[in-house]
């Protein structure tokens, strides 16, 4: 499956439960597969330009050293 694919249905699954998504979390190994794919794709172009934030679907990635691909809401509804 798509990692861009896999990330939608993560979205959709926080949206079910009425929780708006804050952030998508992805390793290091999974984050260059996703923008190799979406590089492949034409969504993004990866140039000189040296520029490191991304996002999908309007939502802000962060990379981490970990093998996890999470999409997360805000705090407030992890601590309820």
């Amino acid at each position: 499956m798509k990692i861009s694919a896999r990330i939608d249905r993560l979205i959709e699954e926080l949206e079910k439960r009425k929780q708006k998504p804050e952030h998508v979390i992805m390793g290091k190994k999974i984050a260059t597969e996703w923008l190799i794919e979406m590089s492949r794709q034409g969504l993004i172009e990866l140039n000189a330009s040296r520029k490191f934030r991304f996002s999908h679907r309007g939502v802000p990635v962060i990379v981490c050293e970990s093998e996890i691909l999470e999409v997360v809401p805000n705090a407030r509804h992890l601590l309820e």
